[in-house]
Formats: structure tokens, C-alpha cells, sequence
């Protein structure tokens, strides 16, 4: 999996927010995704290209949850972004 090119992650305050760039503003306007600590993280993996089991396993060796929990997490993330068209699978 890899982030279609076209978006990037900006620091907004407090907040990093996935804003489109170049030929994309206008085609998404009305995209914009907030990431949290663990989602720029991924996000960060994402823009080199990786597997769902790549994050997963980011993910558990950085926080001390529970596996499924961890893949539930990284399935709503990888869905958000595939909605607002910004993952390419």
C-alpha cells in the first residue's frame, strides 16, 4: 500500500492534517483528515509504501496494546483514508 501522490501531512497548530497539494486542490477540497500521533506514524510508513502488517507491527512495538485492538485501529485508519481517495492499495 502506498499514499497516492498529491497529499501531504502539515502541522496545523497542534494538529497534523492531510491536506491535498498541486492539481489535487481542487479535485478534493473538501478533504481534510486529522492524524493523530500513531496515525502520522503511519502515515509516515505509508509514504514509502507498506504492508497492513507492517503497521500492525509498528504500531504493537511502540504502544503496549492488544493485537486485535491494534488491527481494528489500523483498519479504520486505512478505510478513512481510502474513502477521501487518498490510499492507493
Amino acid at each position: 500500500m502506498k499514499l497516492k501522490s498529491g497529499f501531504i501531512l502539515r502541522k496545523c497548530g497542534e494538529a497534523d492534517i492531510v491536506v491535498p497539494v498541486g492539481a489535487n486542490v481542487e479535485k478534493y477540497k473538501n478533504i481534510m483528515v486529522t492524524v493523530s500521533g500513531s496515525g502520522k506514524l503511519l502515515w509516515d510508513m505509508l509514504e514509502k509504501g507498506c504492508e497492513r502488517s507492517d503497521l500492525v507491527n509498528a504500531l504493537l512495538s511502540r504502544y503496549d496494546v492488544e493485537r486485535d485492538i491494534v488491527e481494528k485501529d489500523v483498519d479504520i485508519f486505512l478505510k478513512k483514508l481510502t474513502q477521501a481517495g487518498i490510499l492507493d492499495a
